[in-house]
């Protein structure tokens, strides 16, 4: 009799289970594959947990399940490579000018989302629960939350990229702050949400919502960002911090032979994780300063330098290593990258010290100030990158304590959470599908204008 009750409960569960699962439109159709890492673990776990999710990205992803469709926007994969060639240009470059351009870039990768066949396929014939955007070039996609009548879960795939943090700059410094935000905010309203109105209007003609009240319909804002990475901030309850959300629970399994190599490096490993290929006058200062180190580099790359270039016997090229399964092995004592936010994340969670190197090309180096705001790193900016800053700071994180005590103290406060990251992001994302859009999550403020907002018209009044 007891065994018939549980199996009573087991289906009671199951048929919960089904009734429970959600249709959901993810769109994530403007990032590369190293972008769409950050959610591809959530939308996998989604899936195992019986949800019904459509992804639309600019490159197929492999997944056999069932209850998982993906839709390749062909054409955004060269704006993508487009957008990086923008990016790697020189940075001396007009930064206007350059946000023009990029600008142009998520336009089109708008247009080409909305106006696929395969999309408006599903306009007409699918229904969704919920919808996953990017908070990055999305603007007119927010018209699909009103055609499904569905609420929108917004990403901040790279963590907060607006500098607010304003309690440690002296006068001068918040007075530019306070300047370059006024530009942002005149340039974003008055010249490209225009263009994202305009977009929505054509293809979203009979929506009774405008684009100005859609920016206000999330349900939930999930951040790759925390506090320990950036700074204490006091979101609203809606707004959750989920950054580390693309780090496994558990770390793929090295091959034996990668293995053997790092328990048998006594001495410590310095992991490269630069994945592009360095001219050869950069790659040889590079390679200059690991010889005559004690420590084994391992360098893990689709590409091999030239063999015209002397390569010292303790670096080691290998291709497709687990990225987290290396930075997880107790001997590595370093990692060199170019800075990429999600490397400094993964630096931060597992404890190695890291070095920012430049990119080539010129990349800009949005989060090298976040490297030393952090104090387990150093970052040598493209003016400051030669063999003696190199050589420098390759022995000041190799040999002094400073670095890796507080790359251990930040893992240490990283990792001491409730829940793990993706954890929090089901919890989140279920709690809006069972209370039909979590209206009773949003802050009212929103709501408030301008100049209500900052009670300037009580000030005229008075």
């Amino acid at each position: 009799m007891r065994f018939i009750g549980i199996q009573w409960l087991v289906l009671v569960f199951s048929l919960n289970y089904v009734a429970n699962a959600g249709h959901i439109l993810a769109i994530f159709a403007f990032e590369g594959p190293i972008q769409y890492a950050f959610v591809e673990p959530l939308l996998k776990r989604l899936v195992q947990r019986g949800h019904h999710v459509t992804s639309i990205t600019n490159f197929p992803i492999e997944d056999t399940a069932e209850n998982f469709r993906n839709i390749v926007i062909a054409e955004n994969e060269i704006l993508y490579n487009e957008l990086l060639r923008t990016l790697t240009e020189p940075i001396n470059k007009d930064r206007f000018d350059m946000k023009g351009s990029l600008f142009s870039i998520g336009f089109k990768m708008c247009e080409n989302i909305l106006g696929h066949e395969l999309v408006q396929d599903i306009m007409q014939n699918d229904s969704f629960d919920l919808l996953f955007l990017d908070l990055i070039f999305s603007e007119s996609l927010f018209g699909l939350a009103e055609h499904f009548q569905a609420p929108i879960v917004g990403f901040s795939t790279l963590g907060t990229t607006q500098k607010t943090d304003a309690f440690n700059m002296h006068f001068w410094t918040r007075c530019l702050n306070v300047a370059l935000s006024a530009l942002k905010w005149l340039h974003y309203h008055y010249k490209y949400l225009v263009v994202h109105k305009e977009i929505y209007v054509r293809y979203f003609p009979n929506v009774t919502r405008n684009l100005d009240d859609m920016r206000k319909n999330f349900a939930l804002v999930l951040r790759n960002d925390h506090f320990v990475i950036s700074t204490p901030r006091p979101y609203v309850p809606n707004m959750i911090e989920v950054a580390g959300l693309h780090i496994p629970d558990e770390p793929e399994t090295l091959s034996e032979d990668v293995k053997q190599i790092l328990d048998s490096s006594q001495q410590g490993v310095i992991y490269v994780a630069i994945d592009d290929i360095l001219p050869d006058h950069i790659m040889q200062m590079v390679l200059q300063q690991f010889q005559g180190l004690q420590q084994l580099v391992l360098w893990n790359s689709k590409t091999k330098p030239s063999t015209f270039l002397g390569k010292p016997s303790n670096v080691q090229f290998h291709t497709n290593l687990s990225h987290h399964a290396i930075l997880s092995h107790p001997l590595v004592n370093l990692i060199i990258c170019h800075g990429g936010y999600h490397h400094i994340i993964d630096s931060i969670h597992y404890g190695v010290p890291v070095l920012g190197i430049p990119n080539a090309r010129g990349h800009p180096e949005d989060y090298f100030d976040l490297i030393g705001k952090m104090s387990h790193g150093i970052s040598l900016r493209q003016s400051h990158f030669n063999n003696q800053t190199l050589q420098k700071a390759l022995l000041d994180l190799l040999f002094s304590d400073h670095y890796r005590r507080e790359a251990k103290l930040k893992s240490l406060q990283f990792r001491d959470q409730q829940n793990t990251p993706l954890e929090r992001a089901i919890y989140w994302i279920e709690y809006v599908l069972r209370h039909n859009g979590a209206g009773h999550l949003r802050n009212l403020g929103q709501n408030l204008s301008l100049v209500e907002f900052y009670n300037l018209d009580i000030g005229k009044n008075v």
